[in-house]
């Protein structure tokens, strides 16, 4: 039991519990309307997997200001080539996390005046700076 509570409080943890169950409801979803299920139960299921979406934004939401404050820290660094390298990677994740909170926003309906094709993109192009390696400046 400890060793489930030490899970459950990380963060990833819960975000991982939440988007397998969002997959599990896309699964769900899919296979429902290959066996020709009730209308409203695909509509359910699609609600709840949005539903599930839109939690996992919401427990993201603080993660913007952890990565700014990860980067004050990272600009106390003693190496100029390391100082400047994590902290630009920091405020890259804290704009990607910034923009993904706008779009959040706007799917919760908050803000729904948002633009949320563009914000998307926005996100997107952010996302894609976080996993293709350094070396490739096609973007």
């Amino acid at each position: 039991m400890d060793a489930w509570v030490r899970f459950s409080a990380q963060s990833q943890a819960r975000d991982r519990l939440c988007r397998a169950a969002q997959y599990a409801c896309s699964l769900l979803g899919h296979a429902l309307q290959k066996r020709g299920a009730s209308p409203e139960l695909q509509k359910q299921i699609r609600q709840l997997e949005g539903h599930l979406s839109l939690g996992r934004k919401l427990l993201r939401l603080g993660n913007s200001a952890d990565a700014l404050e990860s980067a004050k820290r990272a600009v106390h660094l003693s190496d100029v080539v390391l100082r400047f390298c994590i902290t630009v990677s920091h405020l890259n994740r804290a704009l990607y996390f910034a923009c993904d909170n706008v779009l959040w926003a706007g799917k919760s309906g908050l803000a729904p005046r948002v633009d949320q094709e563009k914000w998307a993109q926005r996100s997107f192009r952010g996302g894609l700076w976080q996993i293709l390696p350094p070396s490739d400046s096609r973007l």
